[in-house]
């Protein structure tokens, strides 16, 4: 099994490379000769695994859309399958936060500056938005 430890070693296995959708996310098969073979890369190009964005399946994500690869379905507005990489309150670095995850509303996170009252801050906006929706559809 090869321990892949460059990016220059994932490139010349990319030709091997399966790029699928799963769920919200890509799904990268490296195939069974790398180590980790799997990887989600979410709709931002960055891996879930700690590699973030310099993870070789970023590469190989682009690769596949530049090819013609459909992208993953959007998530609905207000579910965050992953933390978001920037507070939509302020702007700050946000951080996922387990305890503030569900499976209604996604992965939970937490503003670097606003700490947990930005999530809650968030979440209020958009509930109000739903209903500000329903209501003018009324």
């Amino acid at each position: 099994m090869l321990m892949a430890s460059t990016p220059t070693e994932f490139l010349e296995h990319l030709q091997e490379t399966l790029v699928t959708i799963e769920g919200y996310f890509y799904r990268v098969d490296f195939g069974p000769e790398v180590s980790p073979r799997f990887h989600a890369v979410d709709r931002d190009q960055r891996c879930t695994c700690p590699q973030g964005e310099s993870c070789p399946a970023v590469l190989a994500v682009i690769e596949y859309l530049a090819a013609g690869g459909e992208p993953p379905p959007e998530p609905p507005r207000g579910y965050y399958p992953v933390a978001p990489m920037n507070c939509p309150i302020c702007g700050a670095p946000a951080v996922f936060y387990l305890k503030l995850s569900s499976r209604v509303r996604g992965a939970g996170w937490h503003c670097s500056q606003g700490g947990a009252t930005h999530y809650w801050e968030d979440r209020g906006r958009i509930l109000a938005e739903k209903f500000s929706l329903k209501y003018t559809r009324m």
